[in-house]
């Protein structure tokens, strides 16, 4: 007998047997109590995990963690967000005692998914951070328990731990209007994935709510990048030399400390003559000049909940559910 006949013969999943073999949290009592009666019944004695031979408990603890790039502005230059949901990931595997396998997909998220040999894990994170509209229905040809990070992925009915975008922009443009500025313009990114849709679609929901005006012509369409950002606003501001309103919202800390550098290069005071507020909470937001109000989601929290999440589908395949991260307003020096 092995951990992949006992499954069968319990109806729950490896990961399910081996949380109870490994005395982990993650199954009910029940769940628990009916997998041990199996194991008597059939008289399975498993190796424990660092026997000299445990192929087989290391075969039904494997979680595979697919990082999908398509152009790498936002997974790989976001200064530190992707990274440390990942560390967060392996941290909490490491901790459950599961081991974690990472490939990566260039652009090719279809040839990489019909390319995986899923029998060796019991469970998939698929981190879609830059996962583009047209490839969501893929991630349903995954055969096993999946979990999707960094994006909500909307109408496709799959697990996903995201963050709560239009929440923590509302808080953001909350704050700006708590200070006085009555005018904002918009920072955005000209790149379309699904945070940054979500951004968009709360920042003019929001200004509406609040009574903040925010003009067409104080949107500024920006590469998502430090040097990107940079160089598209201070491009867009010396040919146009457009009057700014006292505020600006970013979509990424990355495209605020970049502009506040055009910004700066241009003659604009910050925050004195235009205030801005970014999102993300990068490291470098705290010793830009002057340093970054932004808004601050736990990469910690978004790590362990995709692990844990992952786990309670593995003993229950209907326990779908798409999570929200909400934020915390960082208040620094950008703002006046």
């Amino acid at each position: 007998m092995n951990i992949r006949e006992i499954s069968k013969l319990a109806g729950v999943s490896p990961a399910a047997v081996s949380i109870v073999i490994n005395n982990r949290k993650g199954v009910s009592a029940s769940t628990r109590e009916h997998v041990k009666r199996i194991m008597e019944q059939y008289n399975y004695h498993p190796q424990k995990r660092g026997s000299k031979n445990k192929k087989s408990s290391a075969e039904t603890n494997k979680i595979l963690f697919l990082k999908h790039r398509k152009h790498g502005m936002l997974v790989e230059e976001n200064q530190g967000f992707i990274s440390a949901i990942m560390d967060s990931i392996e941290a909490e595997c490491r901790k459950l005692q599961f081991d974690l396998n990472i490939i990566i997909s260039d652009n090719q998220f279809v040839e990489t998914i019909h390319s995986i040999d899923f029998s060796s894990y019991i469970g998939m994170i698929v981190l879609a951070t830059e996962l583009d509209w047209n490839l969501y229905k893929t991630l349903l040809d995954i055969p096993i328990p999946f979990v999707v990070v960094d994006n909500n992925v909307p109408s496709i009915p799959c697990s996903t731990v995201s963050i709560d975008n239009w929440g923590n922009v509302y808080r953001a443009l909350e704050f700006c209007i708590s200070l006085g500025h009555t005018e904002i313009a918009y920072f955005r990114s000209n790149l379309e994935i699904q945070n940054f849709k979500e951004r968009r679609s709360s920042f003019y929901e929001s200004s509406r709510i609040l009574g903040l005006s925010c003009s067409s012509l104080h949107e500024f369409s920006l590469t998502p990048t430090l040097l990107g950002s940079y160089k598209d606003l201070k491009k867009t501001l010396q040919k146009f030399k457009p009057q700014l309103p006292s505020c600006a919202f970013a979509d990424n800390d990355s495209i605020a400390i970049g502009a506040i550098k055009a910004l700066k290069e241009v003659g604009y005071r910050v925050p004195d003559d235009i205030s801005v507020i970014g999102f993300d909470d990068i490291p470098y937001s705290a010793i830009t000049s002057p340093p970054l109000t932004t808004i601050r989601v736990s990469r910690q929290e978004i790590g362990c909940l995709s692990v844990q999440q992952l786990l309670r589908i593995c003993e229950n395949r209907s326990h779908l559910s798409k999570t929200q991260v909400p934020g915390e307003l960082i208040i620094r020096n950008s703002v006046k």
